[in-house]
């Protein structure tokens, strides 16, 4: 057989070939051996078939920081391999420590590189997940890749402590949430990604959506359905989240990363059911490792940097379900999905007070940013038009520049010295540089914009 990995081509000629000769010998020798036989590549096709194809993009992300969300284990855990092997700073984002961390060994001993560790995520709890992103907007300038790998499979009605419904809480709502909290350090990226994990079975629906009641207090709880809803809202998000920042570097994507004629499969409830699954998984499904390409190839392929909200399955685009392209549904997902979660202002962008530079003086320390707040009020009032003088040290300039912060400058990148005076200095320039105890009005709610 031809290999589908080496070439990332579907089923060959050969494949084919082979099948045919077979059944002509079986009919011919009419034999339990040879029939023995015709199953053997029988199967062996349908696992190549269910495999598919896998992603041979040689994109680089060297200086590139990527975070995956429940990435501990399983094909999170193969996708964070493909991102670091490709040079990128990878975050291990997920709720037990210990297997965090021994998750970024198994990266670290498979790509051999060094710029993997761990953070502490739990998508269960709204509170963890405000946490986890505040402290990734107060140590990073940019985000180029989030990805959410994990997720819940169907279970019994649970209830987490934020009083929703546990499947649909870890599934949807708090990559809603994170998503929207990280909106600015992905923006900040010149070309950034998110990619979401979904599933094939949200075809299983067409009546049944009702996300306006996705606690289930006013219907009878169907898990096969609940699990179904939280996957379609996954690609509602995706094409909302797509259409709302179609004017930023911003592009997002979902996957099914199992995929395949028996996708199916792994949602079994019955215990029987489930052994037989289980030994039919090794000849039939993907392998974690194969799982994670359709993953890392929407995290990378250059091809289709220009499809975002776009469903891909075995690293090619599928068609989706016409309820599933519903823009009424996905809005209203969108606004449930806010009134439910609270606040989803990105970090360091709400109550944003705009100045413009008066004068960008340099000093024997640094630059002097003389600014004022924004003319483009109608008010002559003192309280707008207070004076915002912040002094950046050298010091501070070069260590963030180091931190591969830039000042943009037109078309280049600017150095303390001689241009000073365009140099365009932002809100978040200014809270990377400088401390709260030096400039307090920097802190949370001041942006200066070129004049």
């Amino acid at each position: 057989f031809t290999s589908t990995r080496d070439k990332g081509m579907d089923l060959q000629w050969s494949h084919y070939a082979v099948l045919m000769l077979s059944i002509l010998y079986s009919l011919y020798n009419r034999t339990l051996l040879s029939i023995a036989f015709v199953l053997l590549v029988v199967l062996s096709i349908l696992r190549e078939w269910t495999k598919r194809r896998w992603c041979l993009s040689p994109a680089r992300l060297d200086g590139k920081l990527a975070i995956v969300a429940e990435g501990s284990i399983g094909h999170g855990r193969e996708t964070a391999v493909g991102l670091a092997a490709r040079g990128a700073r990878v975050i291990l984002a997920c709720k037990d420590r210990e297997e965090g961390e021994a998750a970024c060994r198994y990266v670290e001993q498979k790509t051999g590189s060094s710029l993997v560790e761990f953070s502490e995520l739990d998508l269960s709890k709204f509170a963890s997940v405000r946490k986890f992103a505040r402290h990734i907007a107060e140590k990073e300038t940019k985000l180029d890749i989030l990805v959410f790998t994990g997720g819940m499979e169907m279970t019994d009605k649970t209830f987490t402590e934020d009083g929703q419904e546990l499947v649909f809480q870890v599934n949807h709502l708090a990559p809603f949430l994170l998503t929207n909290l990280l909106l600015g350090l992905l923006k900040a990226s010149d070309a950034s990604r998110v990619v979401y994990t979904t599933s094939e079975v949200y075809s299983w629906l067409r009546s049944e959506t009702n996300f306006n009641d996705v606690n289930w207090s006013e219907t009878p709880y169907d898990k096969k359905i609940a699990f179904a809803q939280s996957k379609l809202a996954n690609i509602l998000f995706t094409k909302e989240l797509a259409a709302r920042t179609a004017e930023t570097s911003v592009r997002t994507f979902c996957v099914d990363p199992v995929s395949g004629a028996f996708n199916w499969m792994t949602y079994f409830d019955n215990k029987v059911a489930k052994t037989i699954v289980s030994f039919a998984k090794h000849l039939f499904l993907k392998s974690e490792e194969e799982e994670a390409q359709s993953i890392i190839y929407c995290c990378v392929e250059e091809t289709i940097k220009d499809q975002s909200g776009r469903f891909y399955m075995n690293c090619e685009e599928r068609a989706l379900e016409d309820f599933a392209l519903d823009k009424a549904l996905s809005e209203n997902l969108w606004n449930v999905s806010e009134d439910i979660v609270g606040d989803i202002t990105g970090l360091g962008e709400a109550s944003i007070e705009t100045v413009k530079i008066v004068e960008l003086v340099e000093t024997s320390d640094g630059i002097m940013v003389k600014a004022k707040n924004d003319a483009g009020s109608s008010s002559d009032s003192e309280d707008e038009k207070n004076d915002h003088n912040i002094s950046l040290t050298k010091e501070n300039i070069e260590t963030t520049m180091r931190n591969r912060m830039t000042y943009e400058e037109g078309n280049s990148e600017s150095t303390v010295g001689s241009n000073l005076q365009t140099t365009t200095v932002t809100r978040r320039v200014v809270k990377t540089i400088i401390s709260s105890s030096q400039v307090s009005t920097a802190e949370n709610n001041l942006t200066i914009t070129e004049i």
